[in-house]
């Protein structure tokens, strides 16, 4: 068994497509094929199900998987700690959640890089479960997104809390003060595709609720979200922070939810690794950013 046979499966299993795997491999796709045909005539089973929409693991491919990850993170430790690594052409590599992208990474990433005048970094806007897979892949050293994650195979540190609010069209009888998220059981959404974490915490709220959330438009980014709630076409939940300067500028109605509603945010890396010098070092900046910092936004409370 050879390390590239290792990774040609890992990038296919991550991709959910041969097609797809063997472009982010920058090989062919006969290359790739012939060469997991060889791997699973060696294991003596099939690692992976082919279907017409793409590829899924057999139970001996998740098996597979979990120990492949552990050999070419064992690999790739090794060159980090006798220093055998060839320098890359990004140094640093950290994914973030498209929210977070615009009020609370870059400031903190410009603190950290003044006094590092020789650091590549590699920034990657990605949902949930796309930054998980990056981290487990090994192609990230760090992502900053929202919790709870039940992923074995990862360390979390809880960064920080955030308040999720409603969002409601402008014209939209609301009742003032928080609300209570059963009251919008009929009321449309307006959410975001499977895999953000966004519309993860709508549905777990609803659940809790008691409902099941009625979505209308499933969208990739909250700006697309923002849009089409400001346009009458439904509700939707969004953190507060994103959205207090449109509610001011009356694109927005914001309300607090009784009981509050809050998403954990932190930041996590593959279980077990040793982190380059420079990875440890910012996530241990993140840490103590998070305990420092003042969003310093007015309450939904205060917004009308």
């Amino acid at each position: 068994m050879e390390l590239r046979q290792l990774e040609y499966f890992l990038a296919v299993a991550d991709h959910g497509s041969v097609t797809k795997g063997a472009e982010a491999l920058h090989v062919s796709q006969p290359a790739v094929s012939q060469t997991l045909r060889a791997l699973e005539a060696e294991i003596g089973q099939p690692l992976l199900r082919r279907e017409a929409t793409g590829v899924t693991l057999t139970p001996a491919g998740q098996v597979f998987k979990r120990h492949a990850l552990r050999i070419l993170h064992a690999v790739h430790d090794l060159e980090e700690e006798l220093g055998a690594k060839k320098p890359q052409l990004h140094d640093l590599k950290v994914g973030v959640l498209p929210t977070l992208a615009r009020d609370y990474i870059p400031p903190i990433l410009r603190e950290f890089l003044t006094t590092r005048d020789d650091v590549s970094v590699q920034l990657i806007e990605l949902p949930t479960q796309g930054l998980l897979r990056q981290v487990l892949s090994g192609d990230l050293h760090l992502a900053v997104l929202d919790l709870p994650l039940t992923e074995p195979l990862i360390e979390v540190h809880r960064l920080w809390q955030e308040r999720l609010v409603l969002i409601a069209p402008p014209e939209m009888a609301l009742d003032p003060g928080p609300i209570a998220l059963e009251t919008l059981a009929q009321v449309p959404f307006i959410t975001m595709e499977p895999g953000y974490g966004l519309r993860d915490a709508l549905y777990r709220a609803a659940q809790a609720a008691g409902f099941q959330p009625r979505v209308l438009f499933a969208l990739t980014s909250l700006n697309g979200v923002i849009g089409y709630v400001a346009a009458g076409f439904g509700v939707s939940i969004a953190p507060e922070r994103s959205v207090i300067h449109d509610a001011r500028a009356g694109v927005l109605q914001i309300r607090a939810f009784e009981p509050d509603l809050r998403r954990s945010i932190g930041v996590i890396w593959r279980a077990g690794r040793i982190l380059p010098r420079l990875a440890e070092a910012f996530r241990d900046y993140l840490v103590a950013a998070a305990t420092r910092m003042k969003l310093g936004l007015p309450s939904a409370q205060d917004v009308r």
